[in-house]
């Protein structure tokens, strides 16, 4: 009968490892469901808390333009009226909503230099020079470019002729890049349209950044809010103008003559070319909205321009010109 017995436990062997076999597969697929169902739980989770937080900072812009409109119906009640930085509209919001948290700031975009002002040529040029030179663009000290040559680019890409400013560029040098491309002839609609323009670093754009905007070319400066890099670039002397701000503003229209007066002190000596009484304002039109949203670390950040108009109580209005999304997934 010993014959017989090794096959059996030959057989025994085999169905033992069989088993084994089939629970370490019935774990691994256990184990991988149990996986994937994590990541799928977390990726739901995810796409909801981000759809939340796109919602609440959709509301970031509701209150902003109702806040914006209560702000010009007290601001009907003066004569003139006028935008400084004392209003509430300039108060930074942070709020509990629900599970998340919302936070919002508006500022005064008309407090900054306009690029697109280049269009009209003339003293814009000469003031962006100036801007640039008083931030120190372009901050690689090796670049043969200076501020003058960066200005020709820009109003190179800015205007529909093709006729090169001193240094400038246009479509000629541009079609020689890998890619190629040609430049706008056109105003400038984000401020990263200026990594296109050869010669503008990450690095300068960023510098730049907090001291420019990207409004309609004939829209003036609100002397009542405007950064003290923008009063220098119009020569105007921040140290005299500074205070003023901080203590309400000006608040008469008589103060913008009294501001392009040689004889009144609000311009720094020897500079040139003296603003135009008309190229400056003590209201606003045209805001912009930093909002940013979280639920449960994830975050949506926002950028909305604002533009308010109307005259009167009934026909006032702020409308989303321009929405951006800025690193939608930070805080993940």
């Amino acid at each position: 009968m010993t014959p017989y017995l090794k096959p059996r436990a030959s057989q025994s062997g085999t169905v033992i490892i069989t088993v084994l076999m089939l629970i370490a597969v019935a774990t691994y697929l256990a184990v991988e469901m149990t996986y994937r169902q994590r990541i799928d739980i977390t990726r739901t989770g995810t796409l909801l808390a981000l759809s939340q937080s796109e919602e609440n900072v959709k509301s970031a812009e509701a209150l902003a333009q109702y806040v914006l409109v209560e702000d010009f119906l007290a601001d009907i009640k003066k004569t003139p009226s006028t935008d400084d930085l004392e209003e509430q509209w300039t108060t930074p919001v942070q709020t509990a909503l629900g599970q998340g948290v919302i936070e919002g700031e508006i500022t005064d975009l008309q407090g900054r230099f306009n690029i697109n002002r280049l269009l009209l040529a003339g003293d814009s040029v000469v003031q962006f020079v100036k801007l640039l030179g008083n931030l120190h663009i372009p901050i690689d000290s090796s670049s043969s470019l200076t501020p003058a040559s960066i200005a020709a680019r820009v109003v190179d890409w800015l205007d529909e002729n093709h006729d090169l400013e001193t240094d400038g560029h246009e479509d000629q040098e541009y079609l020689l890049l890998d890619p190629a491309y040609t430049a706008a002839d056109r105003i400038l609609v984000d401020l990263s349209e200026l990594m296109l323009i050869a010669g503008i670093t990450r690095e300068d754009l960023e510098r730049l950044a907090p001291h420019v905007a990207l409004l309609p070319p004939s829209t003036k400066l609100n002397v009542n809010t405007a950064t003290d890099e923008t009063l220098k670039a119009y020569c105007l002397d921040a140290n005299t103008i500074g205070p003023i701000q901080a203590s309400g503003g000006y608040d008469k229209e008589s103060d913008l003559d009294d501001i392009v007066d040689p004889g009144k002190g609000s311009l720094i000596s020897n500079c040139t070319p003296v603003p135009a009484r008309d190229d400056l304002s003590l209201e606003t039109d045209f805001f912009l909205l930093k909002a940013k949203a979280t639920i449960d670390k994830r975050s949506i950040n926002m950028h909305s321009v604002l533009y308010r108009s109307g005259s009167t109580a009934s026909n006032v209005k702020v409308k989303v010109i321009l929405r951006k999304h800025l690193d939608p997934f930070s805080g993940v």
